[in-house]
């Protein structure tokens, strides 16, 4: 079965989208067939892989039910090279995205889009990530209604907690399911090891809130390696391979592969 993973969170600035990036890009290289999903406000999955000017975006899959979803599928390029293994359904950025909401609040079925047109082509894919907004709106529920797995990054602020406590009963709201029946992995990101107050406050949050559901893995903060990934717009182990940062997200793309979440 193919396992479709939305990278969610309700505050901003905790790195979903640069977990989204490097875990997609470290499973291509493990796996034939990847497709990343950008349904973020700000498309940034898109301008990371070379994708923002393409003919067809993912509003033209939504707004569109008879839309073939393939032609809306794109080899993503790093460094200016397509990758064989990994793909994308592009966003667009500007307001085009908010359009898109926009557009549409009067479609029938209009949370069910996406997984509806994901059903015709899933089976062609290992795995499948979704970036996200931090908000609850359409194209966040197109987003929970498609996935079966969910990634939480947290930084351990109390904000970014609180977060996940939203998005999980938002989850449970829209799939009509209990939390005992979502199957989701916590990750502690951009997390400073200085910061002994915040980390401490987080771990024991995690230990006995998600005892189950935490990764192992800790994308610890490093300034210098991610900030230079993305200001090129590179996956960590293509603009600085030899890195520790380099190394979080190769542990990572691993536990999710074993743990099966």
């Amino acid at each position: 079965m193919t396992r479709i993973i939305n990278i969610a969170q309700r505050k901003g600035g905790v790195t979903k989208t640069t977990i989204a990036v490097n875990l997609a890009y470290e499973l291509s290289r493990k796996y034939s067939n990847i497709l990343i999903i950008d349904l973020d406000s700000q498309s940034d999955s898109s301008k990371f892989f070379s994708a923002i000017d393409t003919e067809f975006y993912v509003g033209d899959v939504l707004l569109n039910r008879k839309f073939d979803i393939m032609k809306a599928v794109y080899p993503a390029k790093v460094k200016g090279s397509c990758q064989e293994n990994l793909s994308i359904i592009c966003g667009r950025s500007g307001d085009l995205m908010s359009k898109l909401e926009m557009d549409m609040m009067g479609l029938q079925r209009r949370e069910q889009r996406l997984d509806l047109h994901l059903s015709a082509i899933k089976e062609k894919f290992d795995f499948i990530i979704i970036d996200t907004s931090p908000s609850s709106n359409i194209l966040m529920m197109n987003a929970v209604s498609a996935s079966n797995e969910f990634i939480f990054p947290t930084d351990f602020s109390e904000h970014s907690l609180d977060g996940i406590e939203t998005i999980l009963d938002h989850i449970q709201d829209v799939k009509f399911i209990d939390e005992n029946e979502i199957n989701f992995l916590v990750v502690p990101s951009k997390v400073n090891k200085s910061a002994k107050k915040s980390l401490r406050y987080g771990k024991n949050y995690c230990f006995e809130r998600f005892p189950n559901n935490t990764a192992k893995t800790y994308i610890w903060e490093k300034l210098g390696a991610f900030r230079n990934a993305e200001l090129r717009h590179l996956p960590v182990s293509v603009a600085q391979p030899a890195s520790e940062a380099a190394m979080y997200y190769k542990r990572f793309s691993e536990e999710v592969i074993n743990n099966e979440i």
